[in-house]
């Protein structure tokens, strides 16, 4: 028992060593050294609306261009499909699967319209 109560106090002093002072400082940084563009925006999201018309009713996909899905809704013909994303600011277009119509669109502008209606 006694060598036991030996090898914790052992652990615990090698513990603290290894806990020293030095490695929990901060490097400080002066707000007035960093250089941020007047143009900066700290928004990471983009509202997107989305206006998709079509002859079936059909899923429609709206993945990325790497092929990960974003949203998956019915097409409805009569009403078509509006309705409104929130994409992160990183994503500059995105694909839209209809059926086997694939369309790669620009979603910059804050819009995603496109009419399958016209690809038949």
């Amino acid at each position: 028992m006694k060598h036991t109560l030996i090898i914790i106090m052992g652990l615990a002093l090698l513990f603290l060593a290894a806990c020293s002072e030095e490695s929990n400082k901060l490097t400080q940084v002066d707000m007035n050294n960093l250089n941020v563009p007047g143009d900066f925006n700290y928004d990471m999201n983009n509202q997107v609306l989305v206006e998709l018309q079509g002859p079936w009713r059909l899923p429609v996909y709206i993945k990325t261009t790497s092929g990960n899905l974003l949203f998956k809704a019915q097409l409805i013909p009569a009403t078509g499909l509006n309705t409104r994303l929130t994409l992160p600011k990183t994503i500059r277009q995105v694909i839209v699967q209809y059926q086997m119509y694939e369309q790669t669109i620009d979603v910059t502008g804050g819009s995603l319209a496109y009419d399958f209606t016209a690809s038949e």
